[in-house]
């Protein structure tokens, strides 16, 4: 029970995307637009064009921790330069049995959630 195989697995990686380290990790409960969970990533990049997003691993059937990879893309020519990045994602579809798994360059922070509170009618 792992990520999807086969032929999206043979496809060649891309040399312009790479996983990128953090620093800190928070699950948060939304407060306003609506309701539900979101994960924000946060650290430094080295370089000014590197974009950081939050890409979520594809399962063919509910893992125990989704894991959800920490990724820079290189958008121009590589300028040298610490900047602070912080990205967020939502977690309404994007989580496992126990919680999910963020997974950067050189390490990895699981964070167990629990069942999202159901609403008090009338309260």
């Amino acid at each position: 029970m792992g990520p999807l195989d086969g032929a999206f697995e043979s496809l060649p990686c891309a040399k312009t995307c790479r996983r990128v380290d953090f620093d800190w990790v928070e699950v948060r409960e939304a407060t306003r637009f609506g309701s539900g969970r979101f994960l924000l990533v946060s650290g430094i990049k080295p370089w000014i064009d590197l974009r950081v997003t939050l890409e979520p691993l594809s399962y063919r059937e509910m893992p125990d921790f989704w894991v959800i990879e920490l990724v820079g893309r290189l958008t121009a020519s590589g300028l040298p330069g610490l900047v602070d990045f912080s990205v967020a994602l939502p977690l309404e579809t994007v989580q496992g049995r126990i919680g999910i798994e963020i997974v950067g360059a050189t390490k990895s922070e699981q964070r167990v959630l629990k069942p999202a509170r159901a609403a008090v009618p009338g309260g």
